[in-house]
Parts: C-alpha cells; sequence; structure tokens
C-alpha cells in the first residue's frame, strides 16, 4: 500500500515538472571600418524557436552583457533579444547567448526610460502603455505628457498624439536620464538642479524628423484617418520602442516605430504601410529655427539646421532662447530628392517593395556640457554620424533550432 502511494505521489511531481528547453548560440559582431564603436545595437530575432522564451543571458569571454527581451507585436510572446556591442576599429567579437523556456529574466540598470500617462480629472497621471481613438478625437490634452516620452543618457524626445504628431525635443546639460523627474516640464527647481528642458518651439513647422505627407510643394498635416494610435512597445533597460498607428490615412493603414537606443542620441524612424502609396508622397525634414536659422538639404539624403529661438513662448521668463542643432539622414533607399519652404529643409521619402522605409533623427542643444556649440561643430558630427551609418558593424548569427 506503501509504495503504491509512493508511485503515485512521485508520478504527480514528474507529471508537474516542465522541462526546461534552451537554445545557445554565438553572435559575431564585426566591425569594419576604422572607427571603435560603443554601444552597436545588436538585435537577436528568436521567433523561430519553438519554444517560449522566458529568460535569456549574453556573455563576452565568460562576462555578462546587460539584455532585454522585447515582444514587439503584443502577444506576450518574446520576439526579440536585445544588447549593445563595444568593437574596437577592425575587430570581432563573438557574444555567446543562452535563451530559455524558464527562468526570470535578470533586471538590469536602465540607461533608457519611456513613459506614457493619462491626464485624468483626479490629477493622478496613471501610467498607460497605449491609448486608440477615432480620427476625429481630439485626444491630444488626454495623454501626458501630450503623447509617448523617451530618452538616453543624451537626449529626449516625445510624439505628439494629434494629427501633427510633431517630433519635439529636450535637451540636457549633463549626461543622465531626467524625464522621471521633469516630463519635459522642467520648473526652476529642476533647472537650479542642472537639469535640461523643453528646447524647440515647433510652431507651424514639422519640428525635427517629423513624418508628413508631401503635396503642393510642402508637408501636410496627418488628418484624413479612421483611427490614430500609440502605444509604448518596450521599455528598456537598453532601448525604447514607441509605435504610432495611422489606420486609413488616405486609405493605407500605416505603422510608425521610434525606437531609441542607449548611448545614442538618434532615433531610428521605421514606417511599415500596408500598400505602395504610389498616388502620394512622404517627407520629413527639419525645422528653421529662430529669426536667423542656417540650414541645408543634400542629395546624400542629409537634412540640416542650427538656430536659437525660444523653447516655449509661454514661458520666456523660465525659459531663455536655446541654440540646437537639428538632423535628419535618409539611406538611399528611401530617399526620393530633396524640398524647401520658408519653414523648414526637407527630405522626400519612398518606400520599398515591401512598403517599408526607414530614416534617422537627431539634435543637439547648446546647454549640452559634452555637445557641440556652433553651427560648423554641428554640421561637421553630421558628416560623420552619416559616413557612420554607412559603415555599421555587421551582425551574424544562426540559431539551431535542435541545439546540436
Amino acid at each position: 500500500m506503501f509504495m503504491r502511494k509512493f508511485w503515485i505521489i512521485l508520478f504527480f511531481v514528474l507529471s508537474q515538472v516542465v522541462v526546461a528547453q534552451q537554445r545557445t548560440f554565438t553572435v559575431r559582431v564585426k566591425n569594419g571600418s576604422m572607427i571603435n564603436r560603443r554601444d552597436v545595437p545588436v538585435v537577436v530575432d528568436v521567433r523561430m524557436v519553438h519554444f517560449d522564451v522566458a529568460s535569456a543571458r549574453v556573455t563576452l569571454n565568460g562576462r555578462e552583457v546587460p539584455c532585454q527581451l522585447d515582444d514587439m507585436d503584443g502577444d506576450f510572446k518574446v520576439d526579440e533579444v536585445v544588447f549593445l556591442a563595444d568593437v574596437q576599429a577592425m575587430q570581432t567579437r563573438k557574444y555567446k547567448v543562452s535563451i530559455s523556456s524558464r527562468g526570470v529574466q535578470k533586471v538590469y540598470e536602465p540607461r533608457v526610460y519611456v513613459h506614457m500617462g493619462l491626464n485624468d480629472k483626479y490629477g493622478k497621471l496613471p501610467t498607460i502603455q497605449g491609448i486608440e481613438a477615432p480620427g476625429d478625437s481630439y485626444i491630444f490634452k488626454d495623454v501626458y505628457p501630450h503623447g509617448a516620452e523617451f530618452e538616453s543618457e543624451l537626449t529626449a524626445y516625445r510624439v505628439y498624439v494629434d494629427n501633427r504628431q510633431n517630433i519635439d525635443l529636450y535637451g540636457k546639460r549633463k549626461r543622465q536620464l531626467e524625464l522621471e523627474k521633469t516630463h519635459f516640464y522642467s520648473v526652476q527647481e529642476d533647472l537650479d538642479a542642472g537639469y535640461g528642458n523643453d528646447v524647440l518651439w515647433a510652431g507651424g513647422s514639422m519640428g525635427c524628423g517629423t513624418l508628413r505627407e508631401f503635396k503642393d510643394g510642402g508637408p501636410v498635416l496627418i488628418e484624413d484617418v479612421k483611427l490614430r494610435g500609440q502605444r509604448v512597445v518596450a521599455y528598456g533597460p537598453l532601448r525604447t520602442v514607441v509605435e504610432m498607428k495611422d489606420m486609413g490615412w488616405n486609405g493605407n493603414h500605416v505603422v510608425t516605430r521610434y525606437i531609441m537606443y542607449a548611448g545614442h542620441r538618434e532615433v531610428e524612424v521605421q514606417v511599415q504601410a500596408d500598400g505602395a502609396l504610389r498616388h502620394w508622397q512622404l517627407c520629413t525634414g527639419v525645422q528653421k529655427v529662430g529669426a536667423d536659422p542656417v540650414g541645408w538639404t543634400r542629395q546624400n539624403g542629409l537634412a540640416a539646421s542650427w538656430g536659437s529661438d525660444y523653447p516655449d513662448y509661454g514661458k520666456k521668463e523660465l525659459y531663455k532662447p536655446e541654440a540646437v542643432g537639428l538632423g535628419v539622414y535618409v539611406p538611399e533607399a528611401f530617399f526620393a530628392g530633396t524640398a524647401e519652404d520658408s519653414l523648414q529643409y526637407m527630405c522626400k521619402l519612398r518606400l520599398n517593395k515591401q512598403h517599408f522605409l526607414k530614416y534617422y533623427v537627431t539634435f543637439c542643444a547648446d546647454m549640452e556640457e559634452e555637445g557641440y556649440h556652433s553651427a560648423d561643430e554641428w554640421f561637421t558630427y553630421l558628416q560623420a554620424w552619416r559616413e557612420e551609418m554607412l559603415t555599421q558593424p555587421r551582425i551574424k548569427y544562426f540559431i539551431r533550432l535542435n541545439n546540436k
């Protein structure tokens, strides 16, 4: 009788044990340029493995490297493992990546921050992950602070959740995370403590890197949509991803993602449409800042601007005029020409055969202790930045499904 009970209990215990599934593979990061690279984004697609990834660990020569797991499509399953690589000039480094169906993902020190809140009548400003509304709804003032905000140690951005969808800018004096404290609304106490503040008054322009339709020689607001939505896709600690949905925009469904990595001042903008959009033109660009702006567009896909203006005309006593440098880079595959009007320098955009395009947005504020403080310095940086984009390290990996 005793043995019978023993075997019943043992069978029950074993039946509850789920054998962990694991994969270990190597990611090679090759820097073929003469420039030392820091914080190179490495994104590993793990959707092809036949189990749900619960945890991951990345090492370099036995030393642990911070990583993060991202669910990109909202199905609560991990799609990508992300880490940042440091690779010297002409060097190849081999990172070991281990993924498992068991365990709890380790929490690493955050190097980025993202937030989206709700302006409620109780003043609690509860955190939300996303919001959607019919295209004719005005939800700009219902979202705090008017759209998702995100930052690295160097710079911070927010994307307005309205028909402008302007990319707004927050400059920093020091290289640190700040938005959890200031949320783009720095007060005198914050400024006295060395925090930065909002540095751009876009007015009627497209600001810095905003996506628009190009029509009749200029940018057009994103108004003709059936559904507008915004959500936070990835929270860090190494990258943030914010997604903007414009469903039924001129008869097309368009999803735009804004991706920011730790250690970077730029944002990668990815646009995916469900149609070729051959009957209309998209564009982006940088505004002409202040009364005496300097800037240009080039056939190499760069648009640049430098100028000084009040960042908030309603708070002149708090925020003094700030010089800023703005930049956009459009890779050749997605570049369709230049344009200019009284408010901005523009790059026309084109989608590829998969109805996809991407470009990069960056800026600097004169307030930065470790930054750029003149138009010449900023424009020189932009040219070097473009060259770095063209010579990104090559990343190779292969995940054996049977792990043999």
